[in-house]
């Protein structure tokens, strides 16, 4: 059971606001100031082009602990980090912080181009409190953790993102940091280089670092934290376990998946319509299967459909419909599927009206995460444009065994000279899966 010296950090009632005026945000910051001064205290009323970035955020982060953060792009995580870390000063609540924090907004800011890395080691420990004793004392373990033994001094200004990011990553865990502060910075270096920053992780959290990872990596927040905070528009939306958060999360997605499609079906068809390409409209799509809760689902290796409705006002030959699937979760923009309708079954005549072109996938082979897909009407060989939708979404959901892996493998298991016992309980996140999220 924790204390209260097992307090690391306690975020009390915070709130910042921004303006999206920077004209506006001079004058405001030379008010604020002026208010400082007189101590008359911040104001909780918006000012004309002022929004709320992070708005009434409260909670503790103890040893040991780790807590996640996830949320939509814009909904506050990375101007909550940094005040944390001190980098913002809250309009209103406060921040208390016991321990030392490295703080891995973006590795390797802070640097200086022109002097050696080396030396930029020296600059860097300095600025997060490490006395020159210390740094002399960690600064081979440091070199060799980053892999920089050969480059280490050459001006920094000749090395590349990759090695700069490894030299910031080894800095931050070698000031044996009380808190950690993790902002989407686990995709560092090669697959044995994020195996070795995962390892360095576990090894602080045993020691009884405390942690906050923001992250849109799922599986990564399931195989670190202890709890996990949903961020809305600057407000904890949900509180509570990795897989209830993450739970709620996901309900809120699929909630304006059908909204969203929708909405990107008119807009992708009127601009076709406008360009003058009316013989076929996409006018519908939808994502089914069978067994899961909602519309904009698929389940990981069981049967899915997607469905598009068209409208025709004249029979249309030679149509093809085309899919590109690209992961949004795991490897951002990465295309991982595409299908073609001509290729797969030949050239499609529409009738007039409304006709319905159906893809069937007896079992879904992606993995579980968020999928943008990319559908298009073409005609004939030099593949026309008719229409196209640009930004569909679909869900894919982990339907007890298709989550460890690039894709999903239909298979059978036959066990000889031994028995099935059980099903854990807690679904393990596999070696392999956990590297590659890193």
């Amino acid at each position: 059971m924790t204390g209260r010296g097992d307090l690391c950090v306690a975020v009390e009632r915070v709130s910042k606001k921004f303006s999206r005026s920077l004209k506006r945000s001079f004058v405001y910051g030379a008010w604020d100031i002026a208010r400082a001064l007189l101590r008359s205290g911040e104001s909780a009323t918006l000012r004309a082009s002022e929004f709320w970035a992070v708005q009434d955020v409260s909670f503790t982060l103890r040893r040991g602990q780790s807590i996640g953060v996830i949320g939509p792009n814009g909904s506050g995580k990375t101007t909550l980090m940094r005040m944390i870390a001190g980098v913002l000063r809250p309009t209103l609540g406060a921040i208390r912080v016991q321990g030392r924090i490295a703080p891995m907004l973006a590795l390797g800011a802070g640097f200086k181009p022109v002097l050696s890395g080396r030396e930029n080691v020296f600059l860097n420990l300095s600025l997060l409190g490490v006395s020159d004793r210390d740094i002399r004392a960690r600064f081979d373990a440091i070199v060799e953790f980053a892999e920089l033994a050969e480059a280490i001094d050459a001006p920094l200004g000749t090395y590349s993102s990759g090695m700069l990011a490894r030299l910031g990553f080894a800095c931050a865990v070698h000031t044996d940091p009380q808190i950690l502060i993790v902002d989407e910075v686990l995709s560092v270096g090669d697959a044995k280089f994020r195996t070795k920053c995962r390892n360095r992780i576990n090894q602080l959290r045993k020691a009884g670092t405390a942690m906050l990872l923001v992250s849109h990596s799922a599986i990564l927040i399931q195989a670190l934290c202890d709890e996990c905070l949903y961020l809305k528009r600057g407000l904890i939306a949900a509180r509570g376990t990795p897989d209830e958060t993450l739970g709620a999360y996901e309900s809120d997605i699929v909630q304006n998946l059908a909204v969203g499609n929708a909405a990107r079906v008119a807009g992708c068809s009127g601009e076709a319509s406008e360009a003058g390409h009316s013989k076929a409209r996409i006018l519908e799509v939808r994502f089914t299967a069978r067994e899961a809760s909602g519309a904009g689902i698929w389940l990981t290796g069981k049967p899915g459909e997607m469905i598009l409705s068209v409208g025709c006002t004249s029979p249309v030959n030679d149509i093809s419909l085309n899919v590109i699937i690209t992961d949004l979760t795991h490897h951002a923009g990465e295309t991982v599927q595409f299908m073609t309708s001509h290729r797969d079954i030949g050239w499609v005549r529409l009738d007039p009206g409304r006709p319905e072109l159906r893809v069937s996938f007896p079992a879904v082979g992606l993995r579980p995460g968020t999928y943008r897909v990319k559908i298009s009407l073409s005609q004939g060989l030099m593949h026309d444009i008719l229409d196209v939708l640009d930004d569909a979404r679909v869900i894919v959901r982990d339907a007890g065994s298709g989550g460890n892996g690039l894709y999903y493998q239909p298979r059978e298991w036959t066990i000889t000279g031994g028995t099935v016992t059980e099903m854990p309980t807690v679904p393990a996140t596999s070696e392999l899966e956990a590297v590659e999220e890193l």
